[in-house]
């Protein structure tokens, strides 16, 4: 297997162990989330809890990206594609915070800077490791090689 797509994996794994930690603390430990990003604890942490649920169910898509990254080319971006669509949101919270989303935006800029690391890192070595078939272009999206 080629070293470039060999480090994805490791790199997709990484990120899959530090969403579960997030996932596994926002379900059982809600507070725990709240205190260590300094925000006010709510009564309610239904969101929180339904945000960690929802990281489980990201990472399972990943790993079968991981799993089989030549085999589902295109899921093997998309992981690449949801971790910088991932930092765009903490990005825009940490900076612009709509809708007076937290009463700590900044907070969120840690996340931001981690999925976007993350996202150029895994595109980088998906192009860089990937035959030219299964690279992100709209040539291949077309001829439906993704």
């Amino acid at each position: 297997m080629n070293p470039y797509i060999r480090w994805w994996i490791r790199i997709v794994w990484f990120g899959i162990f530090a969403n579960m930690s997030f996932a596994v603390t926002a379900l059982y430990a809600p507070q725990r989330i709240q205190d260590g990003l300094g925000l006010r604890r709510l009564v309610s942490t239904v969101w929180l809890r339904n945000v960690g649920m929802l990281l489980v169910l990201v990472s399972m898509f990943n790993a079968g990206a991981a799993r089989a990254p030549y085999r589902y080319p295109l899921y093997a971006w998309l992981v690449a594609i949801a971790r910088l669509i991932a930092s765009f949101f903490f990005f825009r919270v940490a900076f612009f915070n709509p809708q007076s989303s937290s009463e700590r935006p900044r907070t969120f800029l840690t996340l931001g800077i981690f999925d976007l690391t993350m996202g150029l890192i895994c595109g980088l070595l998906l192009y860089l490791g990937f035959p030219d078939e299964y690279r992100l272009s709209l040539k291949n999206f077309k001829r439906g090689t993704l």
